[in-house]
């Protein structure tokens, strides 16, 4: 079977995907380990989280990948207002990371 017979939806059905490459700083690992643990787990919870994924570089060890794909925007915005989510910008403000980039994507060719 193709990507594309697998998942054949139109543009305006089509999962919004997050990627985020973060830089944790070797001194917080432990305390960020713990805290994407519990984001991940209560993402995969939420209603319209298809997917979050936990990455971690194979020649940076402080180095993350966050793979998230929702169904929609309103699953993405319902996301963005939970406890495990705002633990993850108050990680960030408290200066945990080196760099933290996201990018958003659409769902093109999809399993």
């Amino acid at each position: 079977r193709s990507f594309s017979s697998r998942f054949s939806l139109s543009s305006s059905t089509m999962p919004i995907c997050i990627v985020v490459e973060a830089e944790i700083k070797e001194d917080r690992m432990d305390e960020f380990l713990d805290m994407i643990e519990k984001n991940a787990i209560g993402s995969r919870a939420e209603p319209g989280c298809i997917r979050f994924d936990v990455l971690q570089a194979e020649d940076a060890p402080n180095k993350f990948f966050f793979y998230e794909v929702y169904e929609n925007a309103e699953a993405i915005a319902h996301h963005k207002e939970q406890p495990h989510y705002l633990a993850w910008g108050a990680f960030k403000d408290s200066g945990g990371t080196v760099s933290s980039v996201s990018k958003k994507a659409s769902g093109k060719f999809m399993t």
